[in-house]
């Protein structure tokens, strides 16, 4: 386990001799992307599914919820036809969009336990301060889920970031393929070369690794609180 000489040469050709550091960015954006917006639309529609009463709301919920059920496969070719007529193919607009309707019915679902789990009387007592609701959202209502968004970040940043199928059918070009298509094209022929297939993967790790440790204390409170709870 322990090598004999060990050498950091994998890594400077990883970096030197291919696309690998435009794989890695592509990733952070569209991963970076995907995620704060689905953060931000998902914990809007989970506020709203948790303290407003309409018509058929827990009908809408369950649907959100249900996109989260449809295998990447099945969705392949809708999502390739509707890029293709809007001129999107190839870009990043394309995949956040495609990512983000993966990732919001993720943080509708846990974000909605955790704002059903606050007081309504905090939200009471603001509205007599005169707050308005947005500010009541953004600072009365989302400072106690933050556990929430924690969780949910990780949940859905690990599932863009590991993502192939969607990511190999909406990018065409080197330029624009995202880390998991770009290592699996890089080493297509040539999967002897174990020292490059490691490199690639530490740095295919690392990210999530930094996101994981940024966000482990809320990760075990937003297991237990909340929807998932």
């Amino acid at each position: 386990m322990i090598p004999k000489h060990p050498t950091l040469v994998n890594y400077i050709n990883a970096f030197a001799n291919s696309p690998l550091p435009r794989f890695f960015s592509n990733s952070i954006i569209v991963s970076g992307g995907a995620l704060v917006l689905s953060l931000a639309f998902g914990s809007i529609a989970a506020y709203v599914f948790a303290r407003k009463a309409f018509p058929l709301r827990r009908v809408l919920f369950y649907t959100i919820i249900a996109v989260r059920m449809i295998p990447a496969l099945l969705s392949i070719i809708p999502l390739y036809v509707i890029m293709y007529k809007i001129n999107l193919l190839n870009t990043y607009t394309a995949l956040i969009i495609a990512y983000m309707a993966t990732g919001i019915p993720v943080v509708t679902w846990i974000m909605k336990g955790f704002f059903e789990s606050i007081p309504m009387e905090l939200e009471e007592a603001a509205m007599l301060d005169g707050c308005s609701q947005l500010q009541i959202f953004y600072k009365i209502i989302l400072p106690p889920a933050v556990p929430g968004l924690g969780a949910s970040a990780i949940f859905v940043f690990v599932r863009i970031w590991n993502e192939y199928i969607i990511a190999l059918s909406l990018t065409s070009t080197t330029v624009m393929r995202t880390l998991p298509v770009g290592i699996k094209n890089a080493l297509g022929s040539r999967m002897a070369d174990y020292g490059s297939m490691a490199a690639y993967s530490v740095v295919a790790i690392i990210p999530i690794v930094i996101l994981f440790l940024c966000f482990q204390r809320y990760f075990v409170s937003g297991l237990t609180n909340g929807s998932v709870k």
